[in-house]
């Protein structure tokens, strides 16, 4: 019986040390869902763009991808577009508006071609409640803006994607998704690319094999599905002129 005591002293220490580490890892998940909503929290991934470009300068007339996730991770672009030029600006969990407050960094100096903007998805995921609509008028913005400075460059919306781990948002995605490509009817120089409408089979179960274990990053099979959807695009709108890398 003496020895219970103990080791009931150490089995409350070992409860409170694992309620705490949860605790912690909750408050920095927290900190980092509210930080990442402010543009500030990107401006480390935007300096080092900047110090590539000069060590690396990018190629004239390329299509430029922005965004968030989807293409920062697409380890592949430049391959699996070419011979589209390509230059890739994606940074972290970023918002349209994010692309947009640090457009004067990562749009105007490069004079794109053409622009492929792939975001949405975490302006939806925000802890802040953002909705369909202020997705559409954050694009709105976005469009407004690059028109403003100049930049005439076509600007293709590739629609917000599901995955599994955020199914319940998908209806707002879809949501979203509707509201942009009707805009994008009514203003010249816009275009809507569609891959959501891939990720399912003809049951409309959300295919998994696209995606990584997290269920929400895309694998090879993810961004073999994306190359498949947007190469052409670019392709037949007369982008694939050109087979330098970036």
């Amino acid at each position: 019986m003496k020895g219970d005591a103990p080791m009931g002293r150490l089995l409350v220490i070992i409860g409170a040390a694992i309620g705490l580490a949860i605790v912690v890892l909750f408050g920095f998940l927290l900190y980092v869902l509210l930080a990442s909503g402010n543009p500030a929290y990107w401006e480390g991934d935007i300096a080092a763009f900047e110090r590539r470009d000069v060590s690396n300068p990018p190629p004239r007339d390329a299509v430029l991808f922005v965004g968030a996730d989807d293409v920062r991770q697409w380890a592949t672009l430049p391959y699996d577009l070419a011979p589209v030029p390509v230059i890739q600006r994606g940074f972290g969990g970023a918002q349209i508006a994010h692309v947009t407050h640090f457009a004067p960094r990562i749009i105007f100096p490069y004079r794109p071609r053409a622009i492929v903007l792939m975001a949405g998805e975490a302006d939806l995921s925000d802890v802040r409640g953002r909705r369909p609509e202020d997705v559409l008028n954050d694009f709105k913005t976005f469009v407004a803006t690059l028109r403003g400075h100049g930049i005439s460059a076509p600007i293709y919306f590739v629609s917000i994607r599901p995955s599994p781990m955020r199914s319940s948002r998908w209806l707002g995605a879809q949501r979203a998704n509707a509201l942009i490509q009707d805009y994008e009817k009514t203003a010249p120089g816009l275009y809507y690319i569609d891959v959501a409408t891939s990720f399912f089979d003809a049951k409309g179960d959300l295919r998994d094999e696209f995606f990584r274990w997290d269920g929400l990053s895309l694998n090879e099979k993810g961004y073999a599905l994306l190359t498949q959807i947007i190469k052409p695009t670019l392709i037949k709108a007369g982008y694939g002129t050109g087979s330098e890398l970036q």
